[in-house]
């Protein structure tokens, strides 16, 4: 009686969860220990703590996989309580505990950690391979790229998309055919690396998986998307930038501010503020250039947050502003920052400034400046 009660339980879990959990714990009252484990698993994500109870309930009666289940739960939360019910798992031959397990100990206890994923591996487990295969990518490169291969193999788009990586820079025909396979698979990183590749090659190509990867939502493919038709397709390309702008790529916000300047400044304004806000450096360095006619108190303090902020061209706009209020000192100790980080405009005008109080050192800068092509305003 009371296996059929978790049957049905686990007959109905998918189509109707509600009744599930029903029968699920008719059963687990009577005793059943998969019922138990099966309850904790239904509620996971809606009721953790009675989730975590049923767990605790069937790893205490002996349940392997509720050890597992019990153990992943707690990592993120109590690691401490996790260890123990892993390893009493893993130890029972649970390949997922194994796993986890080892997955948990990558940072603190490597050589553990790579124990556990290959005993996981070597069971099956192509998470554990794949994350060997990451573990070990410094360390030894090619036993990574087998346990890559096998978890690819196996279906896991991470490996796929691994492996482009690590064949990137020498085995190019490889490499693209592992971002294919990942890309197909689903993999979002991969179609943008596809899109990005081929950019230049084959367009239409690009378009197709930067569109598939911004079908998903991923910010950084709309903004791929959006670099990619700016000269064919302005309008589109406004579109993906606003869709990426609307979803936090400090990026894609700077772009389109710079798309807007010269017929929606105010909109620009807008873009360019919510970049700073999202920590954009040269969206400083612009909303400067877009208010010194107009406002040049408040252009004055953009140059400045954005030289304060390492902004090389803040430093030397915010440098001509104060140059041309006869603030030449400040000004000079902005234009020597830009320079000593390569600027050619920095250097130029230090050598303008300086002819007649320093001579030589205005011939230093201008003869820096010509070298870097800079021989006139």
């Amino acid at each position: 009686m009371t296996e059929a009660m978790y049957e049905m339980g686990v007959q109905l879990k998918d189509s109707d969860p509600a009744l599930a959990r029903t029968w699920f714990e008719r059963a687990a009252a009577a005793g059943h220990i998969g019922a138990m484990n099966d309850l904790g698993v239904l509620l996971a994500d809606s009721d953790r703590g009675q989730a975590r109870s049923w767990f605790e309930k069937a790893a205490k009666a002996g349940s392997p996989d509720a050890m597992a289940n019990l153990g992943t739960m707690l990592v993120t939360i109590d690691p401490g309580q996790a260890r123990p019910w892993l390893e009493k798992a893993a130890d029972a031959g649970n390949t997922v505990a194994m796993a986890n397990l080892g997955t948990m100990l990558v940072d603190t206890e490597p050589a553990e950690a790579r124990s556990r994923l290959e005993q996981a591996a070597k069971a099956g487990h192509t998470g554990a391979k794949f994350n060997l295969g990451v573990m070990l990518a410094s360390s030894d490169p090619a036993v990574a790229r087998r346990w890559l291969e096998q978890a690819a193999e196996a279906g896991d788009a991470r490996a796929m998309y691994a492996l482009g990586v690590t064949l990137e820079g020498t085995q190019g025909a490889q490499a693209r055919n592992w971002y294919e396979r990942a890309a197909q698979a689903g993999h979002v990183g991969a179609m943008i690396e596809l899109g990005v590749q081929l950019r230049d090659s084959d367009p239409g190509q690009a378009r197709q998986w930067l569109e598939q990867a911004a079908a998903t939502g991923d910010e950084g493919a709309m903004y791929g998307l959006a670099i990619l038709l700016q000269d064919s397709d302005p309008a589109r390309a406004r579109y993906w930038y606003e869709q990426a702008a609307q979803g936090g790529n400090p990026k894609a916000m700077y772009d389109l501010a710079l798309m807007l300047t010269a017929t929606d400044p105010a909109q620009a304004r807008r873009w360019l503020e919510q970049a700073v806000q999202a920590g954009h450096t040269g969206a400083m360095y612009n909303l400067g250039r877009l208010l010194t006619d107009s406002d040049p108190d408040e252009a004055r303090r953009w140059y400045e947050r954005g030289a304060e902020a390492g902004n090389i061209d803040a430093m030397v706009n915010l440098g001509a502003m104060l140059a041309d209020s006869g603030e030449l000192g400040q000004a000079r100790r902005l234009w020597e920052r830009a320079a000593a980080a390569g600027d050619p405009t920095a250097m130029f005008n230090l050598g303008i400034l300086l002819k007649d109080s320093d001579p030589r050192q205005a011939r230093h800068w201008t003869q820096m400046a010509a070298k870097l092509g800079k021989t006139h305003r």
